[in-house]
């Protein structure tokens, strides 16, 4: 009896195993493109259940193994495309499944950010949010900074490198920028992590600075989502009234049907940084002299990444190194990028996820602007190049800044529940910075004594946390909601340091101790700490409606102790109308949405210190003098802004967006001095008194007219408005930055030009008696509106032409309108007297001789023309609107210029080799392809300078758009290789 019983169980033992296997299957089939029929690689198919999945091959195929029998949803997702998910009985060994994806020409299925922990497709989107795939444009072009990545992609945005250097600051112009408060730039994070977003610049070069941004490898970018104002950027509270910046970096991704799980791609990149713009006699006072300084500056870039995994774990890494030369001397830039991002699932519950990336960035800047010691300042200023420094000397300074910068993050998500999500994540932001700058011993330059160093320190240090928790639940079966809470934390710590002596006695040594005269030297710190807990509010009833309520309670180190508690709330609304059958069969898509949102600006980090005191050394020792003098009801400006917009998509390929705004600010702080009876001068007060608006419209239009198997035509138009004012400041003077040019002052634009100017007079014979001032506002000595710094209107226009089914033509050209520029440079090669037009004029008007090429050149003299004539007249006027001041003011306005211009920013032609060699490599080589790519290739403009996008004074000062000795950007022309194995 025994034996049989000890015969059945091994009988069992063999068979179970069996069974258990017989209940397994594999899920395989073929996924194209719905309108042409061609196999989609790459396309991701994941079994949502168990979470098991593939990407196809080449051919399009794929195949799961290992798939318990059941019934499953089959998602299959691919970038351009709709995702298609469709049931699937694994009941057999083997299941085949077919899947034609529809091309997503308006980009309705891309999953956007829409707030913080919130994320939808833009068919169900309440706010205006826009979406970059980095990925895609990386296909044509190697981007060497985010500017270029994100300019001209995207509405209600710009942005702007503040010169031509390689590594220098970038502003981001979001909509109106209403605030009054802040540098205007939004808050940026990568991967969860709130990174820093400064431009350093240490010991100056004349304006320029370099910016922390310039850190990020885009190689690593997988895309972009920008929330641009506070409807949709609320629950992220204070400092996020200048919108949100979500960069997300690449993942791993499933191999698909090879004997590999993983890719391994390669993309190496040559080419060369030239000067898109020679100067000429008109704004140059030496201009052979000046343009023979500019090169070819080398571009060299190799980047390497390998991108796998399994059901369990993915993984991404990279490896890139670009070095880039300057057009001009003394301009480069050595980035390394390291990357290592990965995915691991250890249950089908849990999520963990770790993101780390480092960079060591070496860049060295030119001297310009406002300084003496640049090649512009001396050869763009007198017709006697070098006046005031040598050139010898000007290429033997050097200015180099190293920096070493670690960004990670790691966040877990758990599904407890089967509609409840817990996720938790923990982010850092590191930065060391060095600056070493040397002024030779043997050389000679002004102020500076047998030479000079400087090193300036920056350590930076950021914390982010996060943590929230997401609930989905049925009010009803046609009413859905979700219920989230969370709360973040940030943390800061900076820490500086500078040294400076001079007098060395060989420029062979350069240790700063070898220096016999201490200049200067301090340090400085910095903490600064913010949290907040939010709660939010969804709801979807039948696809048709769709509204959130959200609510934040802020608190930061910088809000003042006896100050209100602050919140930000917010509410959006959107309604499908085509999913009510109303709509005419060419409209396939149609959606009204409003949102509102109230986020701030913090205030300065003493402001609401009530005394802040310093150690003074005196002959009877030290002691301590009042510093500075805060308020402690101060809270931070608050920017309310409330937006509505209409999305649409006509005949399945064209696509129209458009959004109207409304924004204000009230709170903003403006400073006040106190009465001298009151002892407490030693700084002025800060008050919570301003209030400034502002508006726009940003539009887009798109459409695909063209799509075949071997063709096809893709067309993108953007147009933004945008414009503000300041109501008021409480009382208080108008405030100008730092040159008295730029101002806010109630009743204009933010940051407007405001200045003198001249105009002509006449005798009673019609000969030119002299300048006089253009009368102006009686309330600010006779100043006048000049102009805004920035575009009422911008926008671009892009083109993507796929013909013969392997070439790829792809353009952008971007515009702007409205803006205004001073020419600073003009303004002093007037008062050295280099100004060329000037000159011929004071010669037409018979005030001075002029030979434009001297007395043996072939040009004859200028002749002076018919006193009282009209092109006499129109002369005079246009020299009396070239004086550089009069009566005691600076005349600034007779320099101010329009800045509208229109660019050829990019082009790019690429040729796919990939089916060519396929039959060679025994689909070894998944793809391979050759671009020519070029930026800054062609510009119109009315501006009489290089460029009209400089500022000389960086990315992040009160002054704007003003054109000093600034290094206009360069013309790109390279070359690119990619490879994926």
């Amino acid at each position: 009896m025994r034996m049989h019983q000890l015969r059945a169980l091994c009988l069992l033992l063999f068979v179970i195993p069996g069974i258990a296997l017989a209940q397994q299957g594999t899920v395989s089939g073929i996924v194209t493109d719905a309108e042409s029929g061609d196999p989609l690689p790459g396309a991701n198919v994941v079994l949502s259940q168990i979470r098991q999945g593939a990407a196809t091959d080449l051919d399009g195929r794929f195949t799961i193994s290992a798939v318990p029998y059941g019934t499953y949803t089959l998602t299959v997702s691919f970038i351009g495309y709709r995702t298609v998910e469709r049931e699937v009985s694994v009941q057999s060994p083997t299941t085949d499944v077919s899947i034609a994806l529809m091309p997503d020409y308006t980009g309705l299925e891309e999953v956007v950010v829409t707030g913080i922990a919130s994320a939808t497709s833009k068919a169900r989107a309440e706010v205006a949010v826009s979406r970059i795939d980095a990925e895609q444009l990386q296909e044509n072009y190697a981007y060497q900074d985010v500017s270029q990545l994100m300019n001209g992609k995207i509405t209600g945005v710009s942005v702007q490198p503040a010169s031509g250097n390689i590594g220098g600051g970038i502003r981001f112009v979001m909509r109106s920028s209403t605030g009054l408060n802040g540098d205007g730039q939004p808050v940026i994070y990568v991967d969860g992590v709130r990174i820093d977003n400064a431009e350093v610049e240490g010991f100056g070069v004349g304006g320029q600075g370099v910016s922390m941004l310039a850190n990020l490898n885009p190689e690593d970018i997988a895309s972009i989502d920008v929330l641009k104002g506070p409807a949709g950027a609320a629950l992220y509270g204070t400092s996020g009234s200048n919108g949100v910046v979500l960069i997300t970096t690449k993942r791993g991704q499933l191999a698909g049907a090879t004997a590999r799980p993983f890719s391994v791609s390669y993309k190496g990149v040559y080419g060369a940084n030239s000067q898109a713009r020679e100067y000429t006699k008109f704004n140059a006072g030496t201009p052979e002299t000046a343009n023979a300084f500019f090169r070819n500056g080398l571009i060299s870039q190799h980047n390497v990444a390998v991108s796998g995994g399994s059901n369990q774990v993915r993984y991404f890494a990279s490896y890139d190194k670009r070095l880039e030369e300057g057009h001009l001397p003394n301009n480069q830039q050595d980035r390394q990028s390291f990357r290592a991002n990965f995915e691991a699932f250890p249950v089908q519950n849990v999520t963990i996820r770790a993101n780390t990336g480092y960079t060591l960035n070496e860049i060295a800047r030119p001297q310009n602007d406002n300084n003496i010691f640049g090649y512009l300042g001396n050869t763009l200023l007198s017709t006697t190049p070098f006046i005031f420094t040598d050139s010898l000397a000007i290429e033997s300074i050097a200015d180099d800044q190293r920096i070493q910068r670690f960004v990670g993050s790691a966040d877990v998500e758990w599904q407890p529940l089967p509609r409840l999500q817990l996720r938790a994540s923990v982010g850092y932001d590191g930065t060391n910075l060095r600056q070493d700058q040397t002024y030779p011993a043997n050389l000679s330059y002004s102020g500076v004594v047998n030479g000079e160093r400087n090193i300036y320190n920056r350590t930076n240090q950021q914390y982010t946390y996060d943590f929230n928790a997401r609930y989905s639940y049925d009010i009803t079966p046609s009413l859905n909601a979700t219920t989230l809470v969370g709360a973040q934390a940030f943390n800061r710590i900076l820490r500086t340091s500078f040294f400076t002596k001079q007098n060395f006695s060989t420029e062979l040594i350069k240790n700063i101790g070898a220096g016999a005269d201490f200049i200067d030297g301090d340090e400085g710190f910095l903490h600064a700490r913010e949290a907040g807990i939010f709660a939010q509010q969804e709801f979807a009833f039948q696809n048709r409606f769709f509204a959130t309520l959200g609510l934040r309670r802020d608190f930061a180190t910088a809000i003042g102790s006896e100050a209100a508690a602050i919140y930000y709330p917010k509410a959006s609304l959107a309604i499908r109308i085509d999913e009510f059958d109303v709509l005419p069969a060419a409209i396939n898509f149609l959606k009204l949405r409003t949102a509102y949102g109230e986020t701030g600006q913090l205030p300065g980090l003493l402001d609401a210190s009530r005394l802040r005191w310093e150690a003074e050394p005196s002959g009877y020792g030290a002691g301590a003098v009042l510093d500075f003098i805060g308020n402690v009801e101060i809270e931070p400006e608050r920017i309310r802004e409330i937006e509505f917009g209409l999305e649409a998509e006509f005949l399945n390929n064209i696509g129209l967006e458009t959004t109207y705004y409304l924004q204000s600010a009230t709170n903003s702080i403006i400073d006040f001095a106190n009465v001298p009876s009151s002892g407490l001068t030693a700084s002025d007060v800060p008050f919570n008194v301003g209030e400034a608006r502002g508006w726009g419209i940003e539009t887009s239009l798109s459409a695909s007219p063209l799509r075949t198997r071997n063709y096809g035509l893709d067309l993108t138009f953007i147009w933004n408005y945008q414009d503000n004012e300041v109501r008021d400041l409480g009382g208080a003077q108008p405030i100008y930055d730092g040159f008295d040019i730029n101002v806010i002052k109630e009743g204009m634009p933010r940051s407007a030009f405001y200045t003198w100017g001249t105009r002509a007079t006449f005798n009673e014979d019609g000969s030119y008696a002299g300048p006089e001032l253009i009368p102006g506002d009686e309330d600010a000595d006779g100043r006048r509106f000049y102009g805004i710094p920035y575009p009422k209107h911008n926008g671009s226009f892009s083109m993507n032409v796929r013909f013969l089914k392997n070439f790829n033509l792809n353009v952008l050209a971007d515009w702007q309108l409205g803006g205004s520029i001073f020419n600073n440079t003009a303004y002093f090669q007037t008062l050295f007297g280099a100004n060329y037009r000037r000159n011929v004029l004071g010669a037409q008007l018979g005030l001075r001789p002029f030979d434009p090429d001297g007395e043996d050149g072939p040009e004859a003299p200028i002749e002076a023309l018919e006193v009282g004539s009209d092109a006499y007249r129109a002369a005079a006027e246009e020299y009396a609107g070239m004086e550089t001041s009069f009566q005691g003011v600076s005349t600034d306005g007779n320099y101010i210029e329009e800045a509208d211009f229109l660019k050829l920013r990019e082009v790019s032609l690429r040729y796919d080799f990939t089916d060519l060699i396929r039959k060679y490599t025994n689909d070894q080589i998944r793809s391979i392809s050759f671009t020519l790519s070029a930026r800054n290739l062609w510009m119109t403009t009315k501006y009489s300078g290089a460029d009209p996008e400089v500022n000389f004074d960086g990315s992040r000062s009160a002054s704007r758009a003003t054109d000093f000795l600034t290094l206009p950007q360069p013309r790109s022309i390279y070359g690119s290789l990619s490879i994926t194995f």
